[in-house]
C-alpha cells in the first residue's frame, strides 16, 4: 500500500524552519497555529517518531527530522515549479533587490537566476542594504542581496567580504583625515565610523552622499578616503590605500552578505538565489558560512 506525503504538510515544515518558529510560520500560510501543530502532528505519524527534537525554545530537528526536511525542500521546489509552469500564462514577477556595493555581480547574478528559473521575470532594485532589507519585511521585494547581518527570520548569511580603505594618501600636516561616507541608514558607515571613533587620528566627514556612485565619484576626486570590499571590481579604477600610509588608519572587520528574504518567497526562489549567490560572490568573499542542511535548488526543465 502506497503512503502519501502532504505538499502542504511539507509547506508548513519547511516554513516553520525558515521563518524559526510555528507562530511565523502560521502567519506567514495565513494559517492558524493549531493548524500548523497540527500538520506537524501528521507528519510525525508517518514519521513514526518526533520531528522536532526537544531542546527547549529553540528549534532543531530529529535525525529523521532533517531527512524528512531535505524530501520536503525538493517536493516543494519540485511542485512549486510544475504548477508555475502549467498554470501560469506569463513570466512570474520576482522582486530583486541588490546592495550597490555588490551591484557589480549583479549581471551574472541574475543570468543563473534565469538559468535555473527561466519562468519568471525580475524587477531588479539598488539601494543601501537598510532599506532593501525594510522592503523585503514590508512585502515589496521577494529577495535583497544585501551587506549585513542576516537579522530576518528565515534569511541566510552567504558569507563576508573584506574591507580596505581607498582615496589618496592625506598630508601628514593636515593634521584631520578627511572621510567620505554614504550617508544613513547604512551598515558600511556605521562599521567605518565605529573604528575611526575608536582610535586617536583626528578625522573630519569631508562627503556624504546617498548613493555609492557619488561615494566612488568623491573618492575618486581626492575628496576624502573610505572603506570599501577589497575583492569587488568596481574598486579597480580607485587609488588604495597602502598599509604604510600616513596617518595609519585601522580597517574594520569583514562586512556580512546576506540573502534576506519574504516569507512568502517560494521554495525554488529561495534555493535558486542562495545557490546564485554564493556562486557568483566565491571570488569577492573572504569567509563563508557553515554548511545548512538544505536541498540545492532544482533545474528548470528545457
Amino acid at each position: 500500500m502506497h503512503r502519501n506525503l502532504d505538499v502542504g504538510q511539507l509547506r508548513t515544515l519547511v516554513t516553520i524552519m525558515r521563518t524559526g518558529g510555528f507562530r511565523r510560520a502560521a502567519q506567514a500560510l495565513s494559517l492558524t497555529q493549531p493548524a500548523v501543530s497540527q500538520h506537524i502532528r501528521r507528519l510525525e505519524s508517518l514519521l513514526g517518531g518526533p520531528v522536532f527534537a526537544s531542546t527547549g525554545r529553540r528549534l532543531e530537528l530529529t535525525s529523521g527530522g532533517r531527512e524528512l526536511y531535505h524530501y520536503a525542500c525538493r517536493l516543494i521546489a519540485l511542485n512549486d515549479e510544475a504548477t508555475a509552469r502549467i498554470t501560469a500564462e506569463r513570466p512570474i514577477g520576482v522582486g530583486i533587490g541588490v546592495s550597490p556595493f555588490l551591484e557589480e555581480a549583479l549581471p551574472e547574478f541574475l543570468a543563473v537566476m534565469m538559468n535555473l528559473m527561466p519562468w519568471t521575470r525580475p524587477t531588479v532594485h539598488t539601494d543601501l542594504s537598510e532599506p532593501l532589507a525594510a522592503r523585503v519585511t514590508a512585502g515589496e521585494l521577494d529577495i535583497a542581496l544585501v551587506l549585513r547581518h542576516p537579522h530576518e527570520p528565515g534569511s541566510r548569511s552567504v558569507g563576508s567580504v573584506s574591507l580596505a580603505w581607498y582615496g589618496s594618501t592625506p598630508s601628514p600636516a593636515s593634521g584631520s583625515v578627511p572621510i567620505a561616507l554614504c550617508g544613513e541608514p547604512c551598515s558600511l558607515r556605521r562599521q567605518v565610523l565605529a573604528v575611526l571613533t575608536a582610535q586617536d587620528q583626528p578625522w573630519h566627514l569631508a562627503y556624504e552622499g546617498p548613493d555609492v556612485p557619488g561615494l566612488r565619484a568623491a573618492v575618486a576626486a581626492g575628496l576624502g578616503l573610505t572603506c570599501l570590499p577589497a575583492h569587488s571590481p568596481d574598486t579597480r579604477t580607485l587609488p588604495r590605500l597602502l598599509p604604510e600610509a600616513l596617518p595609519p588608519l585601522p580597517t574594520p572587520g569583514p562586512l556580512p552578505v546576506s540573502l534576506t528574504l519574504a516569507p512568502t518567497a517560494s521554495a525554488p526562489l529561495v534555493e535558486a538565489a542562495f545557490f546564485a549567490a554564493r556562486h557568483v560572490l566565491r571570488p569577492y568573499l573572504s569567509t563563508e558560512p557553515a554548511p545548512v542542511p538544505v536541498c540545492p535548488p532544482l533545474l528548470a526543465a528545457p
